[in-house]
């Protein structure tokens, strides 16, 4: 007989050695070696930089996945330098169409300050170009030159006219001709032919000279315009010189600014007109139209970073992550420039690391679809708004911006294998993934690593810290949480939780140190707050609504376990199993694949069983049975295997009529050789059945049997292993079926001699002689008449 009656010792909380603190600074939890092969991906993936080189950290949930990745990518950033700043500038000739412009960290503001005061010095400095004597001078001058030669001109045609008997008068409505005395018409008409179509003819002689005389006058104001053109020019030209060239001479350098620099002087003299309306405002500054035409807009400033950045982006939409164009209502339409294109987190963390949720992204597809194109393009593109119909009003072309940046993606293990893995275009951009375990092995150096985490934490919320006794009890909890006796779990946040729940119990007893007998009540606090669905259940079932024995014995009856996660809270309860036979030839009939409340892998275990009969007894006759097997009073579907041994025991012990002791609750899945098999949620499913028990008081024969291979998966409560060690509750392993029948029943299982029979007596035996008699049964029914 292999059963094991487990001592208290063997599953209760263990006790590790606790190894002396390592010092005060914070320990790092990629460190742990649940951690490791995570750091050592993320440090391969940052040292790579080829395209696709980005990186997904998938990690339990509270396992510290973006805590501790933070730090580790911090921690690379500070040794790169700050990212580039990026600046849009005014493309003076495509207004719709800003030159990007990169410089580095902290130029782009300081050239967008320079430029600025450039702007805001423009107006002064013109009007006062414009005021000065010199100028006036030049003015006055190239004015009187101008009215000389125009005054020149209209004696000299005045003079010509009077030859012919007319003069010009000038009026406001222009020149006019008019004869002079002897020259009327009526004189005209007394003269011979020939004379009148002499002084006819120095009359059109008058009006030609007098159209060329306008002309010439035109010429002359065109004339005057380009002089005073030509002086405004040159003045501006002069004001301006010693404001923009310091500045050309400071960034003309960079590649880009020195030829816009140069396009911007010529482009400042063309617009003369639009500089002097600038004018000051009521409060002290200047209203300068020349800003909406000249000013730049700084999309990412770095100026304050001493290293590249790590961006977040806990939000990543499309207008968060790729930038959007902010809008401004004129006349009652939505109108947007190039000054209003705003930078989103690729900007931000161009030339470092981008940090995203799996669960973010995979809620937006369109986004996702757009990061595989930003990072196979290695470019950043950001699309004008739209309204219903058509593009808001003015939307610029943002030119696209070069794109170098890591991507971390962070997110639990569903996220990645249903979603992102099954995306034929990840593996492209995603090539490393940095895997972090659910939990680690409790050596020495995680058990100092995680000793030293449990210490810095209790300092942060308890004055003097942790006890050593607490800090052992909490790895205990973790170890707990694993569901493994050598293992602590990697949700260190969970810990964390637990810490600060026990530092406020400490403060309110006034203990400066958090003590073991805190850790205790944080944890019986934090059960008896979540446990309410688990005490309706065990009321239930003290209440005899939930039928369940736990004395006595019955055929065909055994005590499964089940365990319900509600998320925040898992536990056990004991289910019923039943199974009724009779002669037929149908096997086991499950009758939760009938009521299609069965899983596969429930019915799966279900012929399983099946497999196993027909392997033991089946080499003699036949199976002429017919079995029904169900979960009593199950109404929500079972789903997977680990009753299976539970079954199979109940299904022998109704062929052999063999009682099965009530007040022991079995759990394990069975393969074909009746081989016990692990199974999940040990932990819950014990200690669901000894609330059970203890609730209708503890007898000393009441217990538990485990599959052998769960023995270390076994970390009980303080209150449980205090029971088996007192004698009143037990805890069994088993290695096969045979071990259960031996344990449930009393009977031993017999094994088949040289002729294939089993011992008289032995459960095996028995059940022979009932499929026998079945046998028997249906070939009479069946036999011809005679």
């Amino acid at each position: 007989m292999t059963v094991e009656n487990l001592s208290a010792a063997a599953v209760g909380p263990p006790e590790f050695a606790l190894p002396a603190p390592s010092g005060d600074a914070p320990p790092r939890v990629f460190d742990l070696s649940s951690h490791r092969r995570a750091r050592e991906a993320l440090a391969f993936a940052l040292a790579v930089p080829r395209l696709g080189y980005n990186v997904f950290v998938l990690g339990e949930d509270r396992s510290g996945r973006m805590t501790a990745t933070l730090e580790l990518l911090e921690k690379h950033a500070q040794g790169l330098p700050p990212a580039a700043d990026w600046l849009y500038l005014p493309n003076l000739r495509h207004p719709r169409e800003p030159r990007p412009c990169r410089l580095p960290a902290g130029v782009g503001r300081q050239f967008r300050d320079r430029l600025g005061e450039l702007l805001a010095a423009l107006g002064p400095a013109l009007r006062r170009a414009f005021e000065a004597a010199e100028f006036a001078s030049r003015i006055e001058q190239a004015r009187a030159a101008a009215q000389q030669s125009i005054g020149t001109a209209f004696g000299a045609l005045n003079q010509y006219a009077a030859e012919r008997g007319l003069a010009i008068d000038q009026g406001e409505k222009g020149m006019s001709l008019r004869a002079l005395p002897g020259n009327e018409p009526q004189a005209i008409d007394q003269l011979s032919q020939a004379e009148r179509e002499q002084r006819l003819k120095g009359f059109d002689e008058v009006r030609q000279r007098v159209v060329a005389f306008v002309q010439q006058t035109h010429q002359s104001e065109l004339a005057f315009a380009e002089a005073v053109s030509n002086a405004r020019r040159e003045a501006a030209d002069a004001a301006l010189g010693p404001l923009i060239d310091p500045i050309a001479g400071e960034y003309g350098s960079y590649s880009g600014l020195g030829r816009w620099l140069v396009e911007l002087r010529v482009d400042l003299l063309d617009h003369l007109d639009l500089l002097a309306a600038s004018q000051e405002t009521t409060d002290g500054g200047v209203n300068l139209p020349a800003e909406e035409r000249y000013q730049v807009n700084l999309l990412v400033d770095h100026g304050d970073d001493g290293h590249a950045s790590v961006v977040v982006e806990p939000n990543p939409s499309y207008e968060r992550l790729f930038g959007s164009f902010d809008l401004r209502i004129e006349n009652g339409v939505a109108v947007t420039d190039y000054r209003l294109i705003r930078a989103g987190s690729l900007h931000r963390a161009n030339g470092g690391i981008l940090v995203v949720r799996a669960e973010a992204i995979a809620a937006e597809p369109m986004v996702w679809n757009f990061l595989k194109g930003a990072l196979r393009d290695r470019c950043i593109r950001i699309e004008p708004p739209r309204g219903p119909m058509q593009p808001v009003s003015g939307a610029p072309y943002a030119p696209a911006i070069p794109l170098e940046v890591k991507v971390v993606m962070i997110g639990a293990p569903r996220w990645y294998y249903t979603f992102f893995s099954l995306d034929p275009d990840f593996a492209t951009y995603f090539k490393m993934k940095a895997d972090i375990d659910a939990d680690m092995p409790a050596d020495d150096d995680n058990l100092r690593v995680y000793a030293d985490m449990i210490r810095h934490m209790a300092r942060q919320h308890a004055p003097e810290g942790a006890s050593d006794d607490a800090v052992a009890r909490t790895l205990a909890e973790a170890a707990r949480w694993a569901q493994h006796r050598g293992k602590l779990s990697a949700q260190f946040e969970r810990v964390e939780d637990l810490v600060i729940e026990a530092a406020t119990l400490a403060e309110r007893d006034c203990a400066p140190r958090i003590g073991v007998e805190q850790v205790r009540r944080a944890l019986a606090l934090r059960r008896e707050h979540r446990a309410r669905v688990e005490d309706r259940s065990q009321e239930a079932i003290r209440d005899g609504v939930i039928l369940i024995d736990t004395s006595g014995t019955r055929v065909g009856q055994v005590n499964g376990l089940t365990v319900r996660d509600l998320g925040d809270h898992s536990f056990g309860l004991p289910v019923r199993v039943s199974a009724r036979v009779h002669a037929g030839r149908l096997g086991i009939a499950n009758i939760e694949r009938a009521t299609e409340m069965g899983g596969p892998i429930q019915q799966k275990g279900v012929y399983i069983i099946g497999g196993y009969l027909s392997g033991l007894f089946a080499g003699r006759l036949p199976l002429s049975f017919s079995a029904s097997v169900t979960f009593e009073q199950s109404y929500g579907g079972v789903e997977g295997d680990s009753a299976s041994m539970g079954e199979l025991v109940a299904v022998l012990s109704a062929l052999g009529e063999a009682p099965i002791r009530q007040e022991i609750a079995i759990t394990g899945s069975v393969n074909q050789a009746g081989e016990s098999q692990p199974i999940g949620g040990a932990i819950e499913k014990v200690e669901g059945f000894y609330r059970v028990c203890a609730g209708r008081g503890l007898t000393g024969t009441q217990g538990v049997l485990v599959p052998q291979s769960n023995r270390q998966h076994l970390v009980l409560s303080e209150e449980v292993t205090e029971a088996i060690a007192a004698g009143r509750f037990h805890l069994w392993t088993m290695a096969n079926v045979e071990d259960a029948i031996r344990l449930l029943t009393g009977l031993e299982p017999g094994r088949a001699g040289a002729d294939g029979r089993f011992p008289a007596g032995s459960l095996f035996q028995r059940v022979e002689a009932t499929l026998d008699r079945f046998d028997r049964l249906l070939a009479a029914r069946t036999a011809p008449l005679r």
